[in-house]
């Protein structure tokens, strides 16, 4: 019953869904239970609810943690991801702040993403666009976008390294998919469309964020850094 009630609740918003989910949703939520108020993950975290269908915002809330098992704070992260991870530290801390709390583990992860790209592209050594060769220099995702809207270049036809611009948020999460599994593929893409739909204000669940969660974000992300740099 719990797991159908969550399942139900992704399928009423999910924009990535791929096929495979169903399949690691329905073992991973295996390890959720519900007892006298309490959500219990994997046996061990007790998080205590208002209510029994709080269990979907306690999965919402805690994707990394129940997809891909515990993690840890990792600070040989990117600054720009450091600082959003710090943030949320506090948040957590300081408590009664989910949503924003619950936002901000999961902001760790997509900028993990910009800046995983940001990383790759350090190693190109031109951008093209047509005919049209430019040398990269002190680019990063951001100056990179940027770069294509004041030239007005259409960005389906800008390709790096002979790769096309990852320039949408499905786009950027496809090309970072070659440094993860089927499991972490999952969690960051159903962690980001939390993340979107907080960032718009369309949540409607009661959200239970832990320390847990951040950590497994934090651990997901710092092992896509350790694959691109092997695969360098």
């Amino acid at each position: 019953m719990l797991k159908k009630k969550i399942i139900r609740a992704i399928d009423d918003f999910f924009q990535y869904k791929k096929s495979g989910d169903d399949e690691i949703l329905n073992e991973v939520l295996d390890k959720i239970e519900y007892k006298n108020k309490y959500v219990i993950i994997d046996g061990e975290e007790r998080i205590k609810v208002e209510k029994k269908k709080d269990v979907v915002g306690v999965f919402l809330a805690n994707i990394p943690y129940i997809i891909l098992g515990p993690g840890e704070i990792h600070d040989d992260l990117p600054e720009k991801v450091r600082k959003i991870q710090s943030g949320a530290i506090k948040l957590l801390e300081i408590g009664g702040f989910n949503e924003i709390a619950t936002l901000e583990i999961y902001l760790v992860m997509e900028m993990s993403l910009r800046a995983l790209y940001s990383e790759w592209l350090k190693k190109a050594e031109y951008i093209k666009y047509g005919k049209t060769k430019v040398k990269v220099k002190n680019l990063d995702y951001r100056r990179l976008k940027l770069l294509l809207k004041r030239k007005g270049w259409s960005k389906y036809k800008v390709k790096v390294n002979g790769e096309v611009f990852p320039y949408s948020q499905g786009s950027l999460l496809a090309w970072a998919e070659r440094f993860m599994d089927d499991k972490t593929s999952l969690a960051f893409r159903l962690a980001i469309n939390v993340r979107n739909l907080l960032a718009h204000g369309e949540f409607e669940w009661n959200l239970y964020p832990t320390m847990k969660s951040l950590e497994s974000a934090s651990q997901a992300s710092w092992l896509l850094f350790e694959k691109l740099r092997r695969a360098s």
